[in-house]
């Protein structure tokens, strides 16, 4: 039996050192086994074009098979943008909502923002907030994601105090 994980540190180690064509092999071979790990950087690597052309359809292909495998909060939010990508913003919407029901502390703040300027969903303030309070309440959120939140509720801060009179 192929051992799916030494396929993917096998990619991980050949893409650091900049072995493309040797990292796309092996994350192909995990992925064609069904390792969501491997489906979602062989997803990526086409995302971005990494070493190969960028080719959308076929990252959204493996970014979905990721999802349907593992419900992996990662290939939801690469979903999410590349719908938003595309201008498909309630599908945005819908997928990073999917990631953060999946542990995605950073899908929190795209919601928010969703919210905030009515992207793919009904503009709510009160829900924004909601999202925001939520987020920067989570331990593991990226410190970029953090600031962000910090920024936003910053914004809200004179508005609310104005709002109320003080």
């Amino acid at each position: 039996m192929i051992n799916t994980e030494a396929l993917f540190r096998i990619g991980d180690a050949a893409e650091d050192a900049g072995d493309y064509e040797r990292a796309r092999q092996a994350f192909e071979k995990g992925a064609a086994l069904g390792d969501v790990s491997c489906l979602n950087r062989l997803a990526y690597l086409f995302d971005v074009g990494i070493g190969v052309e960028v080719d959308k359809a076929f990252a959204m292909r493996c970014y979905q098979r990721a999802w349907r495998r593992g419900r992996c909060y990662v290939a939801a939010n690469n979903i999410a943008v590349l719908y938003r990508e595309s201008g498909n913003l309630k599908a945005m919407f819908q997928w990073f909502e999917r990631a953060a029901e999946q542990g995605d502390e950073d899908a929190l703040v795209e919601l928010a923002k969703c919210y905030l300027d009515g992207l793919g969903v009904r503009r709510s303030i009160d829900q924004a907030l909601r999202r925001l309070a939520a987020a920067a309440s989570k331990p593991n959120l990226f410190e970029a994601s953090r600031e962000e939140v910090g920024a936003l509720l910053a914004e809200f801060r004179p508005k609310v105090i104005a709002g109320n009179g003080k």
